[in-house]
């Protein structure tokens, strides 16, 4: 009986997911962004309900955490980007690191070091010049006294993406592309508002950060809940 009513009310979540996220999109791409103030925070308070009833007390504090500092970033950045700028990357850092390490016990120890073929090797530096070239770019847009919270950020940004990918790679979870693709769409985002902000505004810039933000939450959201062993044996293997 427990079960059936935690069956429903997951379905529930999901339909309630559902709505908030397509009028939220419908809100980026017909209104001004002002009013996204009131619908993202809606979006991410569903995602979190939803979490606390799929895992209960085995709840991880740090993804908690992750999405109570995502609530500031998605109002502070759109009731003032550039006001609250240095609020905005040390929260956007912060649920950085906390997704970063809730992914670590997904490390394998045993297989990292099939992590340092040439092939992957160069896939990280690719990310890393992907995240210099927008750095680069917005260097001579963003004051000097926020060049550091940029740096900080994008070294923030690598570090996940370096953790996601390494669990990618190593191919041990059976649901290892919905974690890349939230990783991916995470890089999306990250990247593309600060340029939406202090480059080129563009208004289908809005509707893309809005729908891959709300995508990277969901997919780890479901990655996390959902992980599950390719191989048993893997189980008894020690983790990092």
């Amino acid at each position: 009986m427990n079960s059936t009513n935690s069956s429903k009310r997951v379905i529930l979540y999901n339909v309630l997911f559902l709505i908030s996220f397509v009028v939220t999109v419908i809100v980026s791409a017909t209104m001004e962004r002002e009013y996204l103030i009131y619908t993202c925070p809606v979006v991410i308070i569903i995602l979190l309900l939803k979490y606390i009833n799929i895992t209960k007390k085995k709840a991880d504090p740090l993804f908690i955490l992750a999405l109570i500092a995502l609530l500031g970033i998605n109002f502070f950045s759109f009731y003032s980007f550039k006001d609250y700028f240095v609020l905005i990357t040390i929260l956007t850092s912060t649920y950085l690191l906390f997704f970063a390490f809730i992914l670590k016990k997904y490390l394998n120890k045993g297989k990292l070091k099939s992590v340092l073929s040439l092939s992957v090797i160069l896939g990280f530096l690719l990310v890393g010049y992907v995240i210099f070239a927008v750095v680069e770019l917005l260097i001579d847009h963003i004051p000097d006294y926020n060049l550091f919270y940029v740096f900080l950020c994008a070294l923030c940004l690598f570090i996940y993406s370096i953790t996601f990918a390494v669990i990618y790679i190593n191919d041990n979870y059976e649901n290892g592309t919905t974690l890349l693709a939230s990783g991916v769409s995470s890089i999306f985002h990250i990247g593309l508002s600060p340029i939406n902000e202090y480059y080129y505004f563009n208004e289908t810039f809005t509707v893309l950060i809005i729908i891959c933000h709300f995508l990277s939450i969901y997919l780890f959201m479901s990655f996390i809940t959902k992980a599950e062993i390719i191989d048993p044996k893997d189980a008894k293997e020690k983790y990092v």
